[in-house]
């Protein structure tokens, strides 16, 4: 076979990677999917780019366009990732006719990883938590803009994150250098520690019904287009937010369920009480499982992705003899971040 043109290359190139990824079988929701490089439990693989031609997942450190996708994802060369996405695309990569139909679609299997149980850092993510607190940046997004109680805010334990480099310097003085790469809070690169999140950023603290840290997820604060707005510590599994409420709670009590954590501290601070989905992407099932002895309450964010989550936690509720009834939000309104600081001081 010929050499592929250039022109033909940077065509396959531009293709949107979010459609690329689809055609290889991935779940795509708000511009991100569960990376395929390893086991992944929480979206950590992004597209960017006014066509979402580019992705990259930011726990692996690798990314690239549509051909880098197919090659990574399928294992195969770099003609035969030109002629699938040829074929996919009905882009002509330039093989005759008569390899044309020798072509055979490719067999195409979501990747397994072997399981690896990585114990989740708690010390380090309390350390964090412990000696930091909310600020200027983080008290005006969460009262300035959210218009959220403070007491909500405090209760939950939640801090915010000005400067990673003075963060790091911090841990590196405090805990070992295997112990902070391991913790999946610190990566290093050209034997450089950074912090694995984004930052100006808050820090939402997940606790188990027992009130133990159990995980730790990131708000992303600043102004940087590329960066994603939400990530997690890589070792924590998918739970929950806001269990210990669970506690105060009887059977029956009413219950609302949100997705992401941003409506949780809104419904929170319009005296309901709430626990939050990390994703709608992913159901922690044996968490949910406890959520069925409550009356149970949602309002879907006004978009497909919301709408899913309500559909998939709906059936699942309804396998486990429990029913999560929708709540409506006004016309034009996205989600109940929204409609909570556009009533916020009204009767």
């Amino acid at each position: 076979m010929d050499t592929i043109p250039e022109y033909t290359i940077n065509k396959l190139n531009s293709l949107s990677c979010e459609e690329v990824a689809e055609k290889l079988g991935m779940d795509v929701i708000r511009h991100r999917s569960l990376c395929f490089m390893h086991d992944d439990h929480h979206p950590s693989l992004y597209f960017s780019g006014n066509n979402r031609e580019k992705w990259w997942c930011f726990v692996c450190n690798k990314g690239g366009r549509a051909i880098d996708m197919v090659m990574e994802y399928t294992g195969i060369g770099f003609v035969e990732s030109c002629q699938w996405l040829g074929v996919q695309f009905n882009i002509d990569v330039g093989f005759d006719k008569t390899s044309k139909k020798e072509w055979k679609p490719l067999n195409i299997k979501k990747k397994i990883f072997p399981h690896e149980e990585k114990p989740f850092s708690r010390d380090i993510s309390q350390w964090i938590l412990d000696n930091n607190s909310l600020t200027e940046k983080g008290c005006q997004f969460l009262f300035g803009e959210r218009k959220l109680l403070p007491q909500v805010i405090e209760e939950l334990h939640i801090v915010s994150i000005e400067d990673s480099r003075t963060l790091v310097d911090r841990l590196s003085k405090t805990f070992e250098l295997e112990n902070l790469v391991h913790s999946g809070l610190i990566t290093m690169t050209n034997n450089k520690m950074y912090f694995r999140m984004f930052t100006p950023c808050l820090l939402f603290p997940y606790y188990d019904k027992s009130g133990v840290l159990i995980g730790l997820q990131s708000r992303y604060l600043g102004c940087n287009k590329e960066a994603p707005r939400f990530q997690f510590v890589s070792s924590q599994k998918t739970r929950v937010f806001n269990m210990p409420i669970f506690n105060s709670m009887r059977s029956g009590d009413e219950l609302y369920i949100s997705e992401g954590i941003t409506d949780c501290l809104a419904l929170l601070s319009a005296g309901k009480k709430a626990v939050a989905l990390p994703s709608a992407t992913i159901l922690p099932v044996y968490d949910l499982m406890e959520l069925s002895r409550f009356e149970l309450h949602m309002y879907p964010d006004q978009d497909d992705a919301g709408k899913k989550a309500y559909r998939a936690l709906r059936r699942f509720f309804i396998n486990h003899y429990a029913i999560l009834k929708e709540e409506q939000l006004p016309k034009g309104i996205k989600d109940f971040s929204e409609f909570y600081a556009m009533n916020y001081g009204k009767e």
